[in-house]
């Protein structure tokens, strides 16, 4: 089979070149190739993450490098649309120029092949039968056909001419894979961010950059029901309901309505033996206004709702609104004495302080902290691994099941946790992640108590000594006592005899 292109019979050189090397199949292979790498860089990197995320990662400059090439949007940006869009004029003219003479040769019998051109292939073989030639003819077209080929008989005047053919039908194999990398193409297309787009070009959508309930954003920010594809989310606490999708944008969010309204009633949660999740499930009730009918369903992680050609996927939870009641107990001045604090998660709650007031802003409860318990010595020297024995763990973790996991006597349930941030007046804060029971730690219950200054960096942990009891309490009137000069020198003094019997 030719790779060359479309020979285009024009007075125009430019114009044939072009068709030429756009139908054949080196440049189709090269497409291929380049679309691979887009697709690896897709893969690897976080796509539609928030900006500062990237920023973080990459610094400002190589940041600024990959927004304009699209590397954080490769499956919608104009280039990778572009080489579909190319990819599939090349696929489709290449079977454009080779589907004509491939059903030219399956319908085909070469049966105007003279005797002088058979004696000139180098496989061939020549006997004297004494059978008739009409009968030998005969014979030989039925042990053919016994062994699957189609076969004719051709009367000649120098003899008869037995023609055979098998498997003609192969070629539709070509034909058919080159329609179905056509038929991928179109379905990439598709479910990128072109349909929007043309909304955005012809019918003046616009992204919503505002604020505000959902119901009174115009309608030059919404979508229809027309929309063919999209990928958005919308995220429900257990009670409510939904309607629409907030798909990100750039500059920020359209609204897609859907057909029908899902109601969130209950969100479980399973786990093994050790602490770690099992099971993710969502009941919800769909309310159909239009067929007017309303029926239950459960969305399993891999276990979608599709409806209405609308596919609901679970894809990730946090809380919804947790009321919390905690004791507070200072860390600065010479009072040990706790105090009651509540709030709600996503809110805010004023505390007043002898330092200052400040705004408790709840990021998050979580019920439960599955954490590796194992190596968790920091005095252990880490021994270096080679790359594949790195590539391979990260593999691990990346891909299979969960339930592999499920029988590792290292992963523990250490308790809740909360998160939040305390913010001066002056706007600035720190966020703070306290785990609310004592975990053991080189053999010793500490409570752990995480302090960071910015998002982008990790939690420093302050171990604090369980007491009897199994609370801070203890260690909350050792640092107080240690705070108050009167009584700072005589502990200070006690420490030092206690240390210096130590050593002895």
């Amino acid at each position: 089979m030719s790779t060359t292109g479309i020979e285009l019979k024009t007075r125009r050189r430019a114009l044939a070149e072009a068709v030429e090397l756009v139908s054949s199949m080196r440049f189709a292979i090269s497409l291929l190739v380049i679309l691979a790498i887009a697709a690896i860089i897709g893969t690897v990197l976080r796509q539609g993450d928030a900006m500062p995320n990237y920023v973080n990662q990459f610094g400002p400059f190589w940041y600024e490098i990959f927004r304009k090439l699209g590397l954080f949007t490769v499956y919608s940006s104009w280039w990778f649309l572009a080489i579909l869009l190319v990819l599939i004029v090349s696929t489709g003219l290449c079977i454009v120029r080779n589907t004509p003479k491939m059903l030219r040769d399956m319908r085909s019998w070469r049966d105007h092949v003279r005797e002088e051109s058979l004696r000139n292939f180098h496989h061939k073989s020549e006997w004297t039968a004494p059978l008739n030639s009409s009968a030998l003819a005969v014979q030989s077209a039925e042990r053919l056909r016994h062994a699957g080929y189609a076969v004719k008989i051709v009367e000649k005047d120098s003899g008869v001419l037995v023609a055979a053919k098998k498997g003609a039908g192969n070629k539709f194999g070509y034909i058919f894979a080159h329609t179905a990398i056509i038929v991928i193409l179109l379905g990439g297309m598709l479910d990128s961010e072109l349909p929007i787009r043309f909304q955005q070009w012809f019918f003046g959508k616009t992204p919503y950059a505002g604020s505000g309930l959902i119901s009174q954003i115009p309608a030059q920010h919404r979508l229809g029901l027309s929309n063919p594809t999209y990928r958005g989310n919308t995220m429900l606490a257990e009670g409510q309901t939904g309607n629409t999708a907030i798909l990100p944008q750039a500059s920020g969010v359209l609204v897609q309505d859907l057909p029908f309204a899902i109601e969130l009633k209950k969100f479980n949660i399973e786990f093994y033996s050790t602490g770690m999740p099992k099971l993710f499930a969502s009941e919800i009730v769909v309310h159909d206004r239009e067929a007017g009918k309303t029926f239950p369903a459960t969305i399993e992680v891999n276990k979608p709702l599709i409806y209405k050609g609308v596919a609901v996927y679970q894809s990730s939870f946090e809380d919804g609104g947790s009321k919390l009641k905690l004791t507070g107990f200072p860390m600065t001045g010479t009072s040990a004495s706790a105090f009651e604090i509540a709030g709600e998660v996503n809110g805010s709650t004023p505390l007043k302080t002898a330092a200052g007031a400040f705004d408790v802003e709840w990021s998050g409860f979580r019920p439960f902290n599955v954490e590796n318990t194992a190596n968790n010595d920091p005095r252990a020297v880490e021994k270096g691994k080679s790359f594949n024995e790195q590539f391979s763990a990260t593999l691990s973790k990346a891909s299979g099941s969960a339930g592999k996991n499920a029988d590792n006597k290292d992963l523990k349930n250490v308790g809740p946790s909360v998160q939040y941030k305390l913010r001066d007046q002056t706007g600035q804060a720190r966020e703070f992640l306290n785990y609310m029971q004592p975990v053991t730690l080189e053999g010793a219950q500490v409570f752990l108590a995480g302090v960071r200054e910015s998002p982008a960096d990790q939690f420093r942990f302050l171990r604090i000594p369980a007491d009897d009891n199994y609370s801070v309490r203890e260690w909350m009137r050792l640092r107080a006592a240690l705070a108050d000069p009167l009584t700072k020198i005589p502990n200070r003094r006690h420490f030092d005899t206690f240390l210096e019997k130590e050593w002895q």
